[in-house]
């Protein structure tokens, strides 16, 4: 069902397209993580599961700036796995939960871009700020004969910044591969709840949780009367 949203989604990002010079439609895949009480450090490999989105970007100032809108779906999970004494009181828990995101971005490119532009560069770094939110609906699971409630779904927003490179490949395609992180104001993508167990507090209030997005996308350039005109170039 979720999926049947995506592609919905989609063709509306395609027909609004249609009409705007200096866009680009595409698709982005790739891995997510998280990052927690669970996995209280920068462990990549700490369960990292599938994600796909789709996206619409529109080039501004000069070639320096692009304003982009998606959305994602794709999953989050952690295993804790470690013996510290700090995460002894997580050793038996692990989670997972499906991942929906919506976001709005402002990219800044390094060098003046866009994909079939023979007087801009072939390629450029870039970096990305903006706002999204995104639904969570976690199950907690434990290697223990203790009974753990999960908090339930959560709606909430976060901050997504990275950075990435994008590639020219041929006539009006292009690639990116970039890394984002997503700073949330919410300690519950975990569904820890706040209260105690065997002595210990699960869910720390003063510590939100974050999660990450690595991806690569394939990035389609919308064709418009101009780019069939010799001598024009958008």
């Amino acid at each position: 069902m979720r999926f049947n949203k995506l592609i919905l989604i989609s063709f509306f990002l395609l027909h609004f397209s249609v009409f705007s010079q200096n866009s680009e439609i595409g698709i982005i895949g790739g891995t997510s993580y998280y990052l927690g009480e669970i996995n209280p450090s920068i462990q990549i490999i700490n369960q990292t599961e599938p994600t796909l989105g789709v996206f619409f970007r529109k080039t501004i100032k000069g070639k320096r700036y692009a304003l982009r809108a998606g959305v994602s779906y794709g999953k989050l999970a952690a295993v804790n796995n470690r013996s510290t004494v700090e995460s002894n009181q997580y050793k038996n828990l692990s989670f997972s939960s499906d991942l929906i995101e919506a976001y709005g971005l402002l990219e800044f490119n390094f060098i003046p871009y866009q994909i079939g532009n023979s007087t801009n560069s072939n390629f450029t770094p870039y970096v990305f700020i903006g706002a999204a939110v995104f639904r969570v609906d976690p199950k907690i699971s434990s290697t223990s004969s203790t009974l753990i409630q999960s908090q339930g779904a959560v709606i909430a927003p976060s901050m997504p910044f990275g950075l990435g490179i994008k590639i020219n490949l041929i006539n009006n395609l292009g690639i990116s591969i970039e890394w984002g992180m997503r700073k949330t104001f919410t300690d519950q993508i975990d569904g820890l709840s706040k209260t105690y167990l065997e002595g210990y507090q699960l869910s720390n209030a003063q510590n939100n949780d974050w999660y990450g997005i690595v991806g690569i996308s394939l990035n389609y350039k919308i064709l418009t009367k101009s780019d069939h005109c010799p001598g024009v170039i958008n």
